[in-house]
């Protein structure tokens, strides 16, 4: 059950992974396509912002591209358009950076899945093959002894032939029978069996 378990959420894992990679692209792509840094920063925000997976990795700089989107709304409310332009394109790259650590944590998190699985299969492997080597053995151990009972068999000294070993048989079956009484002195028995 643990394997199992352990594998489903792997693969929920990396299918929530998946997803917001996806709508982390749409997001930029779609923010990209206008030309404007305010919008593409505010896209690519509003996703990381709702991932609570990478929340903590994200959060500095997701912090500092809306303070930065802050920052260019005081200055355009000021008219200082050209400042409030760059203040926009500073949010977009921390904005970015915030994306690329979200991925960066996707991918750190799929390597250690990985190198948990092949530590797992390297562990499985070396069972198995210590179980090989041992039934190797035991099926080493059990021929050497087949091997010296059919020896043992070959060596022994022949038995005596079945005639000879009926008369032994007799002998001893008449040794174990009870005497009988000996006939008295000119009894009449008449010699009649």
């Amino acid at each position: 059950m643990g394997t199992r378990g352990s594998s489903r959420w792997k693969v929920t894992a990396r299918a929530v992974a998946g997803a917001l990679a996806v709508s982390l692209a749409l997001a930029g792509i779609a923010a990209t396509a206008t030309g404007d840094d305010r919008t593409s920063a505010v896209a690519i925000l509003d996703v990381l912002e709702h991932d609570a997976a990478h929340k903590t990795v994200t959060a500095e700089p997701v912090a500092l591209a809306r303070a930065a989107l802050e920052r260019a709304t005081r200055m355009r409310t000021a008219g200082d358009e050209k400042h409030a332009r760059l203040s926009d394109g500073l949010a977009l790259e921390w904005a970015l950076t915030a994306r690329d650590l979200a991925r960066a944590g996707d991918v750190e998190q799929q390597a250690r899945s990985a190198r948990v699985d092949a530590l797992d299969a390297g562990a499985r492997a070396e069972r198995e093959r210590a179980l090989l080597e041992e039934g190797i053995a035991r099926t080493g151990r059990l021929r050497a002894e087949l091997e010296a009972a059919e020896r043992e068999q070959k060596d022994a000294p022949a038995r005596t032939s079945t005639l000879g070993a009926g008369a032994t048989v007799r002998t001893n079956t008449a040794a174990a029978r009870p005497r009988r009484a000996a006939p008295a002195a000119g009894g009449t028995d008449g010699g009649a069996r």
